[in-house]
């Protein structure tokens, strides 16, 4: 498969990151012969100093030209802009405990909050229709908290006509409070969570506060023609950039806008192999071997080229 990808870093750890994500390109097109392709363009505080502008027309013809964007960015105007920009309806935040990281006080648990980007009607119902699509797909819980005022009412219709579709989906519906009481108290039970655009930062900073590895956190977003996905950056000059994240990031990235999900689930299980064997950044809880991002990336490409051979043998 020959396939271009964006890379939007934004500051010295958005740097980092795109280069992590840029070695496992590398690594995936080298195993399973593919051809991914990069480039790079500014957004965020960088575009701002460039063109005082958090993304520019440039920068955006430039995405729409490629089958995915690597976003690396704390800043959230360069990334509100790319997701308007695109046309992409859902803003989806991916919140998990691996099996690796658990303990008797943290179980390993997943939960998705699902972020409309825009209330306009067609907008709207994509995103319903996507959300409730991936819930099924991924065979979890579906809950969702309805905008104020006139919105409500097309937000209720749409969930309510989506939900045909969807005969074993659980679908329910929580007031703001609701939710925030079932993210922080039976956060397992519920699955995934629609909001509109405004309430997505309340919600996150609930489920934080029982997901405590940020560096596994990561964002996607796509549509039919382009995706965008993006390891959870700390504004936090202090914290090191954290390299799973990323390789959750591209992993999500090779499956939903390359459709390739051979190669999305054998990175996947290269990087729960270098978690269970003990391999940590620092700052990382659970003991374990500490060492640095770019050796995290080595040792997950190591297994990567481990399983290209061994599909090649099998006459893929």
């Amino acid at each position: 498969m020959q396939a271009k990808i964006m890379l939007l870093p934004a500051g010295s750890k958005g740097k980092t990151l795109c280069s992590y994500a840029e070695e496992l390109f590398l690594e995936v097109s080298a195993a399973f012969g593919h051809s991914l392709n990069t480039c790079r363009e500014k957004i965020g505080p960088d575009s701002m100093r460039l063109f005082n502008a958090p993304l520019t027309q440039e920068t955006l013809d430039a995405c729409k030209r490629c089958q995915a964007v690597f976003l690396a960015d704390s800043d959230t105007e360069g990334a509100k802009a790319l997701y308007q920009g695109l046309n992409i309806p859902l803003r989806i935040r991916h919140f998990s405990v691996p099996e690796s990281l658990a303990d008797r006080n943290t179980p390993p648990q997943t939960f998705l909050l699902a972020q409309v980007v825009s209330l306009e009607q067609d907008s709207l119902f994509q995103a319903v229709r996507q959300a409730m699509q991936l819930a099924n797909e991924l065979e979890i819980p579906f809950h969702h908290t309805a905008p104020t005022g006139n919105n409500r009412y097309p937000w209720e219709a749409d969930i309510k006509e989506t939900a045909k579709k969807y005969p074993s989906l659980s679908v329910n519906a929580l007031s703001a409070p609701e939710a925030i009481r079932k993210i922080i108290e039976e956060p397992a039970s519920v699955g995934m969570l629609l909001c509109p655009p405004y309430a997505g930062s309340i919600f996150e900073s609930a489920a934080s506060s029982l997901f405590p590895f940020p560096g596994l956190q990561y964002d996607t977003g796509y549509q039919e023609n382009i995706g965008v996905f993006a390891p959870r950056l700390s504004m936090d000059d202090a914290d090191l950039p954290h390299p799973f994240g990323t390789a959750f990031a591209v992993a999500q990235l090779l499956r939903h806008a390359l459709h390739l999900q051979k190669e999305a689930a054998c990175l996947e299980a290269a990087i729960h192999n270098v978690l269970s064997a003990g391999w940590r950044t620092s700052g990382m809880p659970a003991a374990g071997q500490v060492t640095d991002g770019g050796h995290i990336i080595q040792l997950i490409c190591d297994q990567l080229a481990i399983a290209g051979e061994f599909m090649h043998k099998g006459g893929r």
